[in-house]
């Protein structure tokens, strides 16, 4: 059975991401997990150089284990608690779930490396969809996706649909028009040869076109990928959208939009690789 991933620590960001489980666990019908991995890489390195210690740092390990395991158990949900170098372990228990959750902007273990290692190291391998989450997402009314032409992001919004579908929300494409330097120069339209209003109504025709929908993409100005994220803002969203490019290209593999705003978004962020399917 496919089941909801949430990677954590015993640290700031728990609450969060577990109050985000419990929702996601209900308004997707998906069975939610805690994992907590004890980096327990230097404990075994101990207890290779030094045997005569090994049984107390192994002890130690066990001690560790259970207490975190009881710790997590009062959640709720399922809990699971492994050894190992934390970045290994989640990625590889990832393979075995349908999405992935990682608190952000912690000091823990797991938290610190939300932004950089833990969550870079998932998302480049793009084999997950995985949701980034500063805050909480306890509900859930208006999805924005990050729109452009390439089959990543049309795959995102496939998936934003199914979730609006699933949480009653409503999701609406943006998409951003630069000039040629910009974060989002239209290479699929001639724009010097059209004025701006022209412009911004092919881009939503070709877009709406390829979605095979209408009257739900907006297409602005923008010359910065920061740009995207005030217009989600603006729009009064909750969960922002992206698709991921990771096993497509290996200039910027994940999206420019993606590296920016897995760094920068104050709002819960979805990265969806593009060969995902919900």
């Amino acid at each position: 059975m496919a089941k909801l991933l949430a990677a954590v620590d015993l640290e700031e960001t728990l609450e969060r991401v577990v109050a985000t489980a419990r929702y996601l666990q209900g308004g997707l019908s998906m069975p939610a997990e805690l994992l907590h991995v004890v980096p327990s890489a230097y404990v075994e390195a101990l207890a290779r150089r030094f045997p005569e210690i090994a049984q107390d740092l192994e002890e130690a390990l066990s001690l560790a284990e259970a207490r975190a395991r009881a710790a997590l158990g009062e959640t709720g949900l399922r809990v699971r608690v492994l050894r190992g170098f934390p970045a290994q372990v989640v990625a590889g228990e990832a393979l075995k779930s349908r999405l992935v959750l990682l608190g952000q902007r912690g000091t823990g273990t797991l938290e610190a490396l939300a932004r950089g290692a833990l969550a870079r190291y998932l998302l480049h391998r793009g084999e997950v969809p995985v949701l980034l989450l500063p805050k909480a997402l306890e509900g859930v009314r208006r999805i924005a996706v990050g729109l452009d032409d390439s089959p990543a992001s049309l795959a995102a919004f496939r998936v934003a649909e199914a979730w609006g579908k699933a949480l009653g929300a409503e999701v609406f494409g943006l998409h951003l028009v630069s000039g040629e330097g910009g974060c989002c120069f239209p290479t699929y339209l001639d724009p010097g040869r059209l004025s701006l209003s022209q412009v911004l109504e092919q881009a939503r025709a070709h877009l709406e076109a390829l979605l095979q929908a209408t009257g739900v993409v907006e297409v602005a100005p923008g010359e910065r990928e920061l740009d995207l994220l005030r217009l989600a803002q603006a729009r009064k969203a909750d969960l922002l959208v992206l698709g991921s490019k990771a096993k497509s290209t290996w200039r910027h593999r994940l999206g420019r939009m993606v590296e920016v705003l897995a760094q920068e978004s104050p709002l819960p962020l979805l990265v969806v690789p593009e060969a995902t399917v919900w």
